[in-house]
C-alpha cells in the first residue's frame, strides 16, 4: 500500500522513532514554514494534529513559524485551535481580490484575514498559552528594501539576491531578524548566523507581527513592529523560509512540511545548491505529502500563490478545494498509520 505522505527525519530522530515509535510525547517543538498556500496540503494534517496527536502528550510545545507557518501556529496555540486553522483556512480558500488588486488591497484582506484567525478573544489566549509557546520571526528592513515605492524595494531586493550568492550573512545588509517571542525568550534554537533581536509577544503586536511576518515583498505594504530597531517589517520567510537554525529541543521537532526538502531562505528557492545543514535536521521529523499523492492532483502540483495569476477565481477555489480535500485524506492516512503501526513504510 501506497501512503499518501513521506517521513524524513534526522539521524538521532530516527534512532529514537524507531526504538520508541511515533508518539506526541517524544516532541517538544514544531515548526511551520513559509509558503503561502501551499499551506493547503497540510491543513488537513494541522487538524488531526491541533484535535488529536499534539493533545494526547501533556508535553509544552514550543512553536516556530515564518509567513503562513506563523500563521499556523499562531492557530495552534489559541485555545481553540481547530477552529482557528479552519477559519483560517476558509478565509484564505475562498480569498479575492480585483483585477488590478495593488498593495493596499493586498495588506486590507491580510489585515482581515489576521482578525479571522485571532477572532475576538484570540490574541491573549496565545500569547498567554504555557502549553503552545508561540514565536514568529519577521524581517526588519534596511536600506532599499525598507521604501514602498516599488522600482527602489525591487532594486533593493535585487541587491540583496546578489549578495546572498556570495553568503547568506551578507543579507544583515539589508534585513535583519526579529524573533518574536510568547512568554520567556527561547533558548531551544539558535540565530547567530544572522544580527537578530527579541522582542515579547503581547496582546498589543500580535496581529502587527503575523501581518508583518505575511508581508511579502512587492505584494504587500511592509508593517510597523512597535519597539523594534527598524521602523518597517516584511516577510519573515525571506530569512528563514523553511529554516537553517540549529535547534536544541528537549525532545524531537515535528515539522509538517509541504515539501521533502527544507530551502534555507527566500532568495534561495533558485539555488538547488544551498541546503540547511545535517545537523541541523538531526532532531527534526518532517511529514510532507508523498510523490503520489501531488501528482494526483490537478495540474500535479500543491496550490501555490501564482494561482492566483495563473487560474480564474472560480477555477483556483475549485482547485483548491481539491488540494484541502487531498490534504484530509493524508491526515487520516497518517492517524491510521499511527494505530496500525504502518507508518514506518513512509519512513525514508
Amino acid at each position: 500500500m501506497t501512503l499518501p505522505f513521506i517521513i524524513k527525519a534526522g539521524a538521532s530522530a530516527k534512532a529514537r522513532l524507531l526504538a520508541e515509535g511515533f508518539s506526541p510525547t517524544l516532541f517538544s517543538a514544531m515548526l511551520g514554514a513559509s509558503g503561502g498556500p501551499k499551506w493547503f496540503i497540510l491543513s488537513g494534517l494541522d487538524r488531526y494534529l491541533a484535535a488529536e496527536f499534539l493533545p494526547a502528550s501533556q508535553r509544552p510545545i514550543d512553536l516556530l513559524g515564518s509567513s503562513v507557518g506563523g500563521w499556523r501556529m499562531a492557530a495552534h496555540a489559541s485555545d481553540k485551535p481547530v477552529e482557528a486553522l479552519t477559519r483560517f483556512r476558509d478565509f484564505y480558500h475562498h480569498l479575492t481580490y480585483s483585477k488590478n488588486a495593488d498593495a493596499r488591497e493586498i495588506s486590507d484582506s491580510s489585515r482581515a484575514m489576521v482578525q479571522t484567525l485571532l477572532a475576538e478573544q484570540g490574541a491573549a489566549t496565545i500569547v498567554n498559552n504555557p502549553q503552545r509557546r508561540l514565536n514568529i520571526i519577521t524581517a526588519g528592513c534596511k536600506g532599499l528594501v525598507r521604501f514602498e515605492r516599488k522600482p527602489v524595494q525591487l532594486l533593493g531586493l535585487g541587491l540583496a539576491a546578489a549578495a546572498n550568492l556570495l553568503s547568506r550573512r551578507q543579507l544583515q545588509h539589508f534585513f535583519t531578524r526579529t524573533v518574536l517571542h510568547a512568554g520567556a525568550k527561547p533558548h531551544w534554537f539558535s540565530t547567530t548566523d544572522l544580527p537578530t533581536e527579541y522582542l515579547p509577544l503581547s496582546t498589543h503586536n500580535l496581529a502587527a507581527a503575523l501581518e508583518a511576518t505575511g508581508a511579502i515583498p512587492m505584494a504587500l505594504e511592509g508593517v510597523t513592529m512597535p519597539d523594534s530597531r527598524q521602523p518597517l517589517h516584511r516577510d519573515g520567510g525571506i530569512i528563514d523560509y523553511h529554516f537553517d537554525l540549529p535547534l536544541q529541543p528537549d525532545g524531537l521537532v515535528l515539522y509538517p512540511h509541504f515539501y521533502d526538502r527544507a530551502i534555507p531562505g527566500w532568495f534561495d528557492k533558485s539555488l538547488r545548491w544551498r541546503q540547511p545543514q545535517a545537523q541541523h535536521y538531526d532532531q527534526v521529523v518532517m511529514i510532507a505529502p508523498s510523490p503520489t499523492l501531488v501528482a494526483s492532483l490537478p495540474y500535479q502540483k500543491i496550490a501555490d500563490r501564482k494561482d492566483f495569476v495563473h487560474l480564474d477565481d472560480k477555477t483556483r477555489i475549485a482547485y483548491w478545494q481539491a488540494v484541502i480535500d487531498a490534504s484530509n485524506r493524508l491526515a487520516d492516512s497518517f492517524a491510521a498509520s499511527l494505530k496500525n503501526d504502518s507508518w514506518r513504510q513512509a519512513l525514508l
